[in-house]
């Protein structure tokens, strides 16, 4: 027979009594799973706590991820080298693969890993446990007989679990506070969280599937956000060897020395491995696998010969281990856009970090070689070039076309989902052309030969499909890869006759790009607008590169535009890389240095209440509104009157002052 439990105990009058409740709607009776009364350990009060069912009854899919506060505990490291030693003495035998001795030891020592933070963590609770049990039943004890014998057992086995919670809390409270004055107060994640407007949003409450139909239930979501996905990374076309050549051909793109390819195609050393793990930085989330970078830092001296002999059999087979080659695609909502539509989401591919080593020293090779074989059109991830030219050139195009009465139509591009729909057979063709050697080409086709990936929504990861093209936003190699596939576009503009560009000082200027966003300067005609668009769906035939004309913009200079039902386009302002830029170089000023007055204006009225010291303050104004300043002042080289500076100066005077009730 169960006794009647209490919440509260009365040390004056030594009686118990409820006084703690859960006041719980009629309409969510049916969702309550379980209540408990926990014991009067702390206080003079009893916990209470309340359990409901997920009204889906969907059971999350939870990824392991290596707790990175073990890198802290000595008794981790010595455990997990003598694990990793001791697996290898056991299981590295002649004729064992290296792929297969290093996908096993992951997931062995993810194992071992799962059992010692178990253990650890059963340890720690056990005596909490074993205090709350006997507290428990001496209260139930003095209830029904009430002597001083066992409320003195009850006080001292209360001051043994407060001793316990009290170091605990102690500790807890120490590195949260340390945590605080860290980072609080400085430039950073932490603080810019508090100080962001909207926190990024990981839940998606309801999507539209192909049939225009909204869903609610979470795993339904996440197998629409699959099949879109699925849908995006499998290529429209199949282009053939012969006709990707044709278009090489016809277009001249610079090559290679032989010296700079043979450079590209030597063995990759340890020692550029090791480089690669040091560059990559802390605190990000890894692959399906767990391990983040902060392990393979750790420990890169036990599991570097294994990890290097791996690397070479992989080079000789021609292929990844599956499990290696895998991602979980994790969705943000764009900026501005309805997140019931799935193209509504940008897709980061967290990839393992073991494959993001090997990527990332291919990459540092070829951001070596990039910038001589890429025009200095394309600005984008190329060492030493910056989006400010584009913008410059921009205004020094619009400004050059009034002062010579130049009939201009400046197109601003919307390429759709330009990273996701590059054409794999076409881009190892263009590393062709440029003069790549076979073993730098081999390793690209190692990395996209057959690779998968699962899309996690809501606490749910989707089952796990092949990408057959696209580059993978996260992975370092994809910006350079990008901008040689794009290359070829670029120089079939630049390099045709029939498209006639802007000409100053015996330059012509055609385009310009910062990675995927593309502007065209054109004098006005037909006959260029015909012939930059034919040649555009012309690519697009063989390299799955597509334009959203309906969301691209014209902005005309001297001249009005007509539009065509075949290609609708936007007239009027355009937006290039964040500035607002209009026909007329005076409104520049009204178009974005009075918005981001009013912005700052705002964000530091909001941050005031916030409970930020003087230096923190300092700091936020260092972190989040200098860097706008910077960059609209880089990109933008005209100067706002007297009366902007005077109001951006009068500013932070309030917010400096902290308000007492902070």
């Amino acid at each position: 027979m169960m006794c009647k439990e209490y919440t509260f105990f009365s040390h004056v009058h030594h009686s118990y009594s409820r006084l703690d409740y859960f006041l719980v709607s009629s309409s969510l009776l049916s969702d309550i799973s379980d209540t408990e009364i926990h014991p009067i350990a702390v206080s003079d009060h009893a916990p209470v706590s309340l359990t409901l069912m997920h009204k889906n009854n969907t059971t999350p899919s939870k990824n392991w991820r290596f707790n990175t506060s073990l890198l802290k505990d000595e008794d981790f490291i010595k455990y997990f080298k003598k694990e990793w030693t001791s697996y290898l003495d056991f299981n590295d035998t002649p004729g064992t693969s290296a792929s297969v001795l290093w996908e096993a030891g992951k997931a062995v020592m993810r194992g071992k890993i799962i059992s010692f933070s178990s253990h650890k963590k059963k340890k720690e609770n056990k005596n909490i446990q074993e205090l709350e049990k006997t507290i428990k039943s001496l209260e139930e004890a003095y209830a029904s007989h009430q002597d001083h014998e066992t409320l003195n057992k009850i006080r001292k086995t209360k001051l043994e679990l407060n001793e316990i919670i009290d170091k605990k809390t102690k500790f807890l409270v120490q590195r949260l506070r340390l945590q605080n004055y860290q980072h609080s107060n400085k430039s950073g994640q932490f603080l810019a969280n508090q100080l962001k407007i909207n926190k990024e949003k990981t839940t998606i409450c309801a999507v539209q599937d192909s049939s225009g139909n909204t869903i609610y239930e979470p795993k339904q979501i996440n197998n629409i956000f699959r099949d879109f996905y699925k849908t995006l990374y499998s290529p429209q076309i199949n282009p053939s060897k012969k006709e990707i050549d044709q278009f090489l051909d016809n277009i001249t793109l610079p090559k290679l020395l032989d010296t700079q390819a043979m450079a590209l195609d030597s063995p990759l050393t340890s020692g550029e491995l090791q480089e690669a793990l040091i560059s990559m930085p802390n605190n990000k989330a890894p692959g399906p696998d767990g391990f983040p970078a902060e392990f393979y830092k750790e420990f890169w001296t036990i599991l570097a010969p294994v990890f290097y002999r791996t690397l070479l059999e992989i080079k000789e087979n021609g292929r990844l281990p599956s499990n290696m080659n895998s991602a979980n695609i994790n969705l943000l909502l764009k900026l501005g856009k309805d997140p019931v539509y799935p193209s509504s989401y940008r897709p980061i591919s967290l990839i393992n970090v073991d494959l993001k080593i090997i990527c990332k020293a291919l990459s540092k090779r070829l951001e070596k070689i990039t910038p001589l074989l890429i025009h200095p059109d394309q600005t984008g991830f190329i060492k030493g070039r910056h989006s400010s030219t584009n913008t410059r050139r921009l205004l020094n195009l619009i400004d050059y076309s009034y002062s010579k009465n130049l009939e201009t139509t400046i197109f601003s591009l919307d390429a759709e989902k330009a990273f996701d729909r590059v054409n794999w057979k076409f881009l190892f063709a263009t590393l062709h052309k440029f003069g790549f050697g076979s073993s730098f080409i081999n390793w690209l086709k190692i990395l996209y030969n057959s690779p998968t990936a699962c899309v996690r929504t809501n606490d749910q990861t989707s089952s796990s499909f092949c990408l057959l093209r696209g580059t993978r936003q996260g992975c370092p190699l994809s910006p350079s890869l990008f901008a040689i596939f794009i290359e070829p576009l670029v120089a079939a503009i630049r390099q045709n006759s029939v498209i006639k560009g802007i000409k100053c000082k015996n330059v012509e200027h055609k385009i310009s790009l910062y990675a995927d966003d593309v502007l065209l300067f054109l004098q006005n005609s037909q006959t260029n607008i015909s012939g930059v668009i034919e040649l555009i769906n012309s690519f697009a035939r063989i390299s799955d590169y597509s334009i959203n004309w309906s969301k691209s913009t014209v902005l005309p200079i001297n001249c009005s535009f007509h539009n065509s039902s075949s290609t609708p386009l936007q007239s009027g302002n355009i937006k290039y890389l964040g500035i607002n830029v209009s026909p007329k170089l005076a409104d520049l000023t009204k178009l974005n240095h009075i918005p981001l007055l009013k912005k700052v204006e705002g964000d530091l009225a909001r941050w005031k209440c916030l409970p930020i010291s003087l230096m923190g303050r300092v700091a936020a104004i260092k972190m989040m509104v200098l860097p706008k300043i910077n960059y609209l002042f880089s990109m933008i080289p005209t100067k706002p009157p007297q009366d902007w500076f005077r109001s951006l100066d009068s500013c932070p005077n309030s917010f400096g002052k902290i308000s007492p009730h902070v």
